[in-house]
């Protein structure tokens, strides 16, 4: 299909966008610190954004690099935009669940409860890197090309991330798991 002499995007670019970069742009902003709720949420407001500012988009609106560029940039404003609204209700709020978990009494965990709990504290002490590309490529399903391009790093790059993060990951439960049938818990 020739390309239009405009590269001023359009609709069929939106919903392109939206398909290629929806979840990629979910992870990213969960590896930000958002929930998945609020990632997806922020997610769609990104798109709403883009479409608004459709014309300040400079660039291929065909290219991955550029389109995933700019709408990180947009995520990334929305991102603080959003935190600094949410400063304060979320020290508050974080307080009173604190207060509330310590008054709880733990729940009966079974071994796949503590296989999820011992994954999600590795997963906690693995680079702000590493999580990311986990998060975007393997939660939200995203292709390696997609994280390339809203991470503006090469696909061989992401690759090179995916393969250390599942390597430390590993190293980190194993090493965990052990320690646990010891009897040490850290």
């Amino acid at each position: 299909m020739p390309r239009r002499a405009s590269l001023t995007p359009d609709e069929s670019d939106l919903e392109r966008w939206i398909e290629q970069f929806r979840g990629p742009l979910v992870g990213l902003l969960a590896s930000w610190g958002r929930d998945w709720r609020s990632a997806e949420e922020l997610a769609q407001d990104c798109f709403a954004e883009a479409w608004v500012s459709r014309a300040s988009f400079v660039g291929n609106p065909d290219s991955l690099q550029a389109v995933g560029a700019w709408l990180r940039g947009i995520a990334f404003r929305l991102h603080a935009a959003q935190g600094r609204r949410e400063g304060l209700r979320r020290s508050a709020s974080l307080e009173g669940e604190l207060a509330e978990a310590e008054l709880a009494a733990p729940p009966a965990a079974s071994e796949a409860d503590e296989r999820r709990e011992l994954l999600a504290r590795g997963f906690a002490k693995l680079s702000d890197a590493h999580q990311t590309v986990l998060r975007m490529h393997y939660l939200e399903e995203s292709s390696a090309a997609e994280v390339a391009a809203l991470l503006g790093l090469s696909v061989k790059a992401v690759e090179d991330r995916l393969y250390q993060a599942r390597r430390a990951l590993r190293e980190i439960v194993d090493r965990e798991s052990a320690r646990e049938a010891r009897g040490v818990r850290t």
